[in-house]
């Protein structure tokens, strides 16, 4: 059979998975030889990689009892934190992403056996969800924390997680797995059959897995709870006080809030099954071919309490109207109440200024006139009704995708030793997704008007007939589809001989093909939902690259310098979107002696805007801004000076502006260039340790961000620049009826920091005591809107519900290895930050494991998941928290494989 270099010393270069470092020669594991890593397309040794790589192995995989690998990745320190997870309940919509450097799950590419992944997230944006992809197929995964656009094309700006899987195995194999939280809720389990067959020219090998995770709710946590000002019976909000409508629904009492907590789940649940299969075939000693197909189902629930309903969504109540006398009267004697102590306060104050008038009107001892602010009547000083339909059922999300992936190809080598590859991929997402107890905001407004013939009193709660009127199932559906076919060429260039070798070289040519619809339901689309009005979404887009890749092995074992090897990658790329693309990427590896080795890379990376970016069709929103031509003191700036187009005398209605949000085929792609440096020490006079240190840098210009639409407004009526005043239209009584902010390329980001991997190993007669700690040090995070001018600095910062900003992030494990069991603990770090509301605390979680081989076969598994049973912070004071940390709690599980 062909000897495929992908495969060979893996053992050797992943048994301390290190970053960019392997294994010294008394490691055992096979000999180190010239191997294709994550990066690049030329076999080199392992320890020459210009870039810092992590290699998480099946091994860790295995022992960390894991369900899906976003849980082993966001424990790694270079992982950011705005990728999604279980966590998130509320718009998560059951995806699992990964984000390098926080940058953003867009900007990190994901690849499986080093090519493209179909992109699996709802509404066709450019994520991959990690769920689909099976882990016990998983041999390992590499993570590389540079640039690396001139090897991969777009989206690789903050870096490449590329998932290499099994590709041979004799005999079958069960795996079975289940877990649950000491708390309650959480609940999950898989089971797997792997199974394979080897023979003199060809191997095959194939997984069936199926897995289930349950809920954890609110109620499930001591710590979670949720208060709303919407519940079952109604609340009133006037400017003369605060009401809370009884049972009976003619009664008004003290307002209390409504404890939905009851109602909501904490993480959702999942239920996923999987098959995947690869094959290759020797047809000659020189050619191969191979063959790889996957295909997973998946279903996932979230819940939240039933809709609320306000002024501020559509809940266009009109009190003299739709509510009860009785309730009226009440309102009329708080109003009166209120009227009453403000004439007292008001005679008090005519009292004081005749007093003050009699003194001869000292400056500044003039009274303070009270403010009417209980309105001229109670309806004027009425404000908002709130109500939430508890009797009509919970928000439930249901979604179900199902994910395929066709990939086959042909590689070879020459007789010169030269190798060529050439391959074909498609993959397709489908999914569709169902809200239930959904309400139709245009049959409400018929029961308000009448027309419905139904009875319009909400006061006290809402009856079956009516929530039967409005209430329906929202139902959308979504796909998207990858085309990507290759060939590349690539060996050593032997007339161009350095001293350390000859010239490696690699090139190649790609096509893509990327294409993706959104469609929501016609509810949505019509804007007769309480959520926002969406248009549909479809598009597609082609992209042509040509690629090449040199590595010059300049020295090698001479006098200061052991290794002096230096890398160059080029790629142009041409999309049928915006037009072509060239970028780069320089890399130097030096070593004065084989204990220690310098490394440095440069690179210029980008990412071409997505389907969802370029194509989405237009979304309604409604933003807080000020109309610049309000003439009332809510515009504490003044009217603007161009502002003829408006009435004397023009106020803004409310708050809210009418804002189109959607796509901009105009986008162009995003820029980055990255900058790393790092050194390797794996000192001799101490057996099997390692010791990296990398610091990058990363700038994005241009980058694909929604514009300040604040901004846009002043600079049209405040500057008078026309380019401005396009976005904007006016419409009945010259209110702005539509604010176009569709995404600009119009930000900046940048970003520095350090990492550090210490690895050592400990051999003894008993066993081995694997030792390692990683640790990440944000040095920077500022995003820059060119726009406006403004700048955000994140260092430190916490957000509410997700984004993880802090200075320190850590990971340490010690496991001992004896000769038929292992057993470890591990921690993991977080150091502490601000939210918008209050500072947050450091957060660390002890993790346990254990595992038995009984015998060649059989092996038995264990661990314990924050062992402390820490909770998470309320990240602002009022039951929110941000959902990269814990809310599982404590968490225990087992598992077990039998190999025939």
């Amino acid at each position: 059979m062909i000897k495929t270099k992908l495969s060979i010393a893996i053992a050797a270069f992943s048994s301390i998975a290190a970053a960019g470092v392997s294994a010294q020669e008394n490691v055992p594991g096979p000999a180190v030889e010239e191997v294709i890593v994550t990066g690049s397309r030329i076999a080199r040794d392992p320890l020459s990689t210009t870039g810092p790589i992590t290699i998480v192995d099946s091994e860790a995989i295995s022992r960390s009892g894991v369900g899906t690998i976003d849980e082993l990745l966001n424990q790694l320190p270079s992982m950011g934190t705005t990728g999604i997870n279980a966590n998130d309940n509320n718009g998560g919509q059951g995806l699992a992403f990964v984000d390098l450097r926080n940058l953003g799950s867009a900007r990190t590419l994901v690849l499986v056996n080093g090519r493209r992944f179909v992109s699996s997230a709802s509404g066709v944006s450019s994520a991959v969800d990690m769920n689909n992809i099976p882990v016990e197929m998983i041999d390992r995964i590499e993570v590389l924390t540079d640039g690396a656009s001139a090897v991969y094309g777009s989206d690789a700006v903050a870096g490449v997680i590329n998932v290499v899987m099994k590709d041979s195995f004799e005999g079958l194999r069960i795996n079975a797995r289940a877990g649950a939280t000491s708390e309650g809720g959480g609940e999950n389990g898989d089971i797997s059959f792997t199974f394979g067959s080897e023979g003199e020219r060809g191997s095959f090998i194939a997984n069936i897995s199926h897995s289930q995770r349950d809920e954890i709710t609110y109620n499930d946590r001591d710590w979670a709870g949720l208060t709303s000002s919407m519940g079952p019976n109604g609340n009133i909000f006037t400017r003369y006080g605060a009401f809370s409508i009884q049972e009976d629904g003619v009664t008004l009492g003290d307002y209390a809030g409504y404890d939905i907590g009851q109602h909501m789940w904490l993480s959702g649940a999942m239920e996923r099954s999987s098959a995947t299969a690869s094959g290759k075939y020797s047809i000659t000693n020189s050619v191969e071919l191979w063959g790889e197909a996957s295909f997973t189902t998946k279903t996932t629930n979230q819940q939240l309490a039933a809709q609320p309903m306000y002024a501020g969504n559509g809940f266009n109540l009109n009190p003299e109207t739709h509510l009860p006398e009785a309730i009226k009267n009440q309102l009329q004697d708080a109003w009166q109440q209120a009227d009453d102590a403000y004439q007292i306060e008001l005679a008090a104050y005519n009292a004081a200024v005749a007093e003050w008038e009699a003194q001869g009107s000292p400056d500044g001892l003039e009274p303070t006139a009270p403010v009417a602010a209980h309105g001229t009547d109670w309806v004027d000083g009425f404000s908002d009704f709130r109500i939430r339909p508890v009797d009509g059922g919970t928000r439930s999300y249901e979604q179900t995708t199902d994910t395929y992936r066709l990939a086959t190809g042909l590689s070879g080598d020459f007789s010169n030793g030269w190798s060529w590859d050439t391959f074909a991929s498609y993959g397709k997402n489908e999914g569709k997704n169902v809200t239930l107890n959904s309400y139709n905001k245009t049959k409400l407004d018929q029961i308000f008007s009448g027309e419905a013939g139904l009875d319009f009193d909400f006061a006290g709660g809402m009856s079956p007939e009516i929530m039967d009127y409005f209430r329906y199932d929202d139902r959308e559906n979504n796909s998207y589809e990858l085309l990507n076919v290759g060939a590349s060429l690539s060996g050593d260039i032997d007339a161009i001989e350095f001293q350390g070798g000859a010239l490696g070289f690699a090139a190649g040519v790609e096509y893509r093909e990327e294409s993706g619809e959104f469609n929501p339901s016609p509810e949505t689309q019509s804007g007769e939902t309480f959520g926002n009005q969406q248009d549909a979404t479809g598009g597609e887009y082609d992209v042509t690259e040509v690629f090449a890749e040199f590595n010059l092995p300049i020295l090698q074992g001479a006098k200061f310098a052991e290794e002096l090897t230096a890398d160059v990658a080029v790629r142009y790329s041409d999309f049928s979107t915006f037009g072509g693309q060239s970028t780069g990427k320089v890399g130097l590896v030096y070593a004065p002696v084989e204990d220690v080795r310098f490394r440095t890379s440069y690179s210029t990376s980008f990412r071409a805007p997505g389907i969802y970016e370029l194509f989405s069709g237009s979304a309604q929103s409604y933003e807080y801004l000020i109309d610049p031509c309000d003439t009332s003191s809510s515009n504490s700036d003044g009217q603007g000076a161009n502002c003829d187009m408006v009435g004397a005398g023009f106020t803004q209605a409310g708050n809210q502006v009418p804002t189109n949000i959607g796509g901009n085929e105009e986008l162009t792609p995003e820029e980055a260039k990255t900058f790393t440096a790092g050194i390797v020490w794996t000192p001799s006079f101490v057996d099997d340790l390692s010791i990296t240190l990398d610091y990058y840098d990363i700038s994005i210009e241009d980058a694909i961000t929604s514009p300040d639409l604040q901004r846009i407004l002043d600079d049209c009526f405040r500057d008078g620049i026309a380019s401005a005043c396009q976005f904007v239209t006016r419409g009945a009584g010259d209110q702005i009826v539509a604010l176009e902010g569709a995404k600009m390329n119009i930000g900046q980001i940048d970003t520095r920091g350090v990492d550090v991997d210490i690895v050592h190993n400990l051999h003894f007669d008993a066993g081995r005591l694997g030792l390692r700690a990683q640790a990440s040090r944000l040095l920077e995070y500022n995003e820059y809107n060119e726009q406006s001018g403004t700048e955000s600095d994140y260092l430190e910062y916490v957000g509410t519900t997700g984004g993880l900003y802090v200075k320190w992030r850590g990971l340490a494990s010690a496991t001992w290895y004896g000769n038929d069991w292992d057993m470890g603990a591990e921690m993991q770090y977080f150091d502490d930050g601000y939210s918008p509301y209050k500072p947050v605390k450091s957060m660390t979680y002890l993790n346990l494991r254990a595992g038995w081989d009984i015998n060649e076969g059989t092996r038995l598994s264990a661990g314990i998941d924050n062992v402390a049973d820490k909770a998470p912070e309320d990240t602002s004071g009022y039951n929110d928290w941000n959902s990269f940390y814990d809310f599982q709690g404590r968490y225990f599980w087992a598992g077990a494989s039998y190999q025939f």
